[in-house]
């Protein structure tokens, strides 16, 4: 198991179901005219059931999902496995599998990840999306803010409750 993916796994159709229930323009409206023109090569870290991946690849965008949790890429192809996505099985902090490609994206996408990784692993995730990113390429970043990461009684992480 990856450090921060517990849960994700077990839960992975209620969470795509969830994920799914929010638009990608109602996530990253605040940001996507900051976003590059297609067709940019984009990189969805810790794509989920993959709706922003879907969502840029319908623009027109080349888009490399990666998602760690085998059951969450599951849900990913099975809801939009008819879209032009790549999906790669890699994780942060290293991207062993990324790296190894020798590829380079305009658009890095981190949508609630970055909350998982300790400081440490942070500063060595920053220097790996530094090797991924085009000389003019942009890396947009949110989540949530909580002091830990705890999980519930069914093993979902608190933060998904109401």
């Amino acid at each position: 198991m990856i450090e921060g993916t517990q849960g994700y796994g077990t839960h992975a159709a209620a969470l795509a179901e969830q994920y799914e229930s929010i638009t990608f323009g109602d996530v990253h409206h605040e940001v996507m005219h900051l976003f590059p023109s297609p067709p940019a090569r984009v990189l969805d870290i810790g794509a989920g059931s993959g709706r922003d991946a879907a969502a840029l690849a319908l623009l027109g965008h080349r888009v490399v999902a990666v998602e760690p949790t085998d059951a969450l890429r599951q849900e990913g192809l099975r809801l939009h496995g008819e879209k032009p996505i790549e999906w790669i099985d890699d994780h942060l902090p290293d991207f062993q599998q990324l790296h190894c490609r020798k590829e380079r994206f305009d658009l890095i996408l981190l949508t609630a990840v970055w909350m998982h990784l300790d400081i440490q692993e942070r500063r060595t995730a920053m220097r790996s999306l530094a090797g991924l990113l085009n000389a003019n390429g942009r890396i947009s970043m949110s989540y949530r803010l909580a002091p830990e990461l705890t999980l519930g009684p069914q093993g979902i992480p608190k933060f998904w409750r109401a």
